[in-house]
């Protein structure tokens, strides 16, 4: 993972725009890669995908804050990974496209499927769930899998809301 600065994002005239930048948006960037910054520059950005079903719905915007924050708290390296790239993209695509009904264990699927890409794999896990109870259990389950496993205790926070809202 990189880290970009937006230079007057917030100015009337700017070129970048910072309200671009929403959870999950896949954006196309042209950026200044300076290999002695940590911190790099954007030139130009542009939406890839318009993914208004993610930003218009409260359900779908939570699951979003939470799925990127485990992918910041699991994702180390900057090496390429096209199939990890391959498998967000399609979740963010699902999340958008996803009929509501179905978002109530989009969050443990992800978390399941995820863990793979990490070179990890769950113990066995039932993911269908009937209830809220089970749907925070199973959770509860697999925040813990990856506190112990992928986060360094690092701990996953945004959950608890999740836990309220699904």
């Amino acid at each position: 993972m990189k880290s970009y600065l937006i230079r007057g994002g917030r100015k009337k005239n700017a070129t970048v725009r910072s309200s671009l930048f929403q959870p999950l948006q896949i954006l196309n960037l042209v950026v200044y890669n300076n290999e002695k910054n940590t911190l790099q520059q954007i030139k130009e950005v542009s939406v890839a995908f318009d993914n208004n079903n993610i930003a218009m719905d409260i359900v779908r915007t939570t699951l979003a804050f939470f799925i990127t924050e485990v992918l910041n708290l699991s994702i180390k390296e900057e090496n390429q990974d096209i199939a990890l790239y391959e498998f967000i993209r399609q979740t963010i695509l699902s999340l958008n496209n996803v009929e509501s009904s179905r978002l109530k264990d989009f969050h443990l699927y992800f978390l399941f499927d995820f863990a793979k890409y990490l070179g990890f794999e769950p113990m066995e896990i039932s993911l269908e769930t009937s209830s809220k109870q089970e749907r925070n259990d199973v959770l509860s389950k697999l925040i813990y899998f990856y506190q112990e496993h992928i986060t360094n205790q690092r701990p996953i926070q945004s959950h608890q809301i999740l836990s309220t809202i699904l």
